[in-house]
């Protein structure tokens, strides 16, 4: 049983500076590629919340409008 385990001790490798260094840039280059992306999708949603927001106002005020005969 302790021949198997030393051998695996012999055989195991861990990660290189150079191997870990690499994988940090991808993953900055996919987040710098990813924040802008999720800025103009949170934009894109308050633009629509607020034009959706409009829209029920206008029909509030329609509705106002025909139980009236005049706009609040």
């Amino acid at each position: 049983m302790y021949k198997a385990l030393s051998r695996l001790k012999k055989g195991e490798k861990g990660f290189t500076l150079i191997e870990l260094l690499v994988v940090i840039a991808i993953i900055a280059i996919l987040a710098a590629i990813a924040i802008p992306q999720f800025a103009a999708y949170r934009m894109r949603s308050y633009n629509a919340a607020a034009e959706s927001d409009v829209r029920n106002l206008k029909t509030s005020m329609e509705a106002y409008f025909a139980d009236h005969q005049q706009y609040p």
